[in-house]
């Protein structure tokens, strides 16, 4: 590279070091200032919908307080209630309880809901019964435990309603 270098005139010299400089010019635009230049602008659209965002939760915000503030005031079965139909309450919360599999009836009557289980963890059963009062608003209004054939299981009768339907 030496001898190449020393057998071009001077002319051709100051070109070669002129294209260099350029080529290594370009080199540091396309490979760091070009892509922190995109990155910037991918970064302030999202300020930018960040900013609108935050804009949007604030003017919603009264009315968030407003709600929470009706919720505390009507009361826990109210507040804890998570807002489906009894029927669907029972089925999905028994599911989710892990009673799925003793679940073998769930059908609405009026405003109530009965269910039969069989076979169910009695300590599942009474979690999910709890569950069933202080987290979605609903009161039992009957219930009829029998042994179950298996030592802890139980079969069971119930009916639930909502808590606001208290006559």
């Amino acid at each position: 590279m030496r001898v190449w270098w020393d057998n071009l005139a001077e002319r051709e010299r100051r070109m070669v070091l002129l294209s260099g400089m350029v080529l290594l010019l370009t080199a540091v635009f396309l490979f760091l200032i070009e892509p922190a230049l995109e990155r910037r602008e991918a970064l302030s659209g999202q300020l930018q919908d960040l900013v609108n965002e935050r804009a949007w939760m604030e003017a919603q915000a009264p009315a968030v307080r407003a709600r929470a503030r009706a919720g505390v005031t009507t009361g826990r079965a109210a507040a804890g209630r998570s807002g489906g139909s009894p029927l669907g309450i029972v089925d999905v919360s028994a599911r989710s309880a892990g009673l799925g599999s003793a679940l073998r009836r769930v059908r609405p009557q009026d405003s109530a809901v009965e269910a039969e289980l069989e076979g169910a963890p009695f300590s599942d059963l009474m979690r999910w019964l709890a569950t069933l009062e202080d987290r979605h608003g609903l009161r039992i209004v009957s219930l009829s435990i029998d042994r179950g054939s298996e030592p802890g299981r139980v079969n069971a009768q119930l009916r639930v309603e909502p808590a606001t339907g208290r006559s």
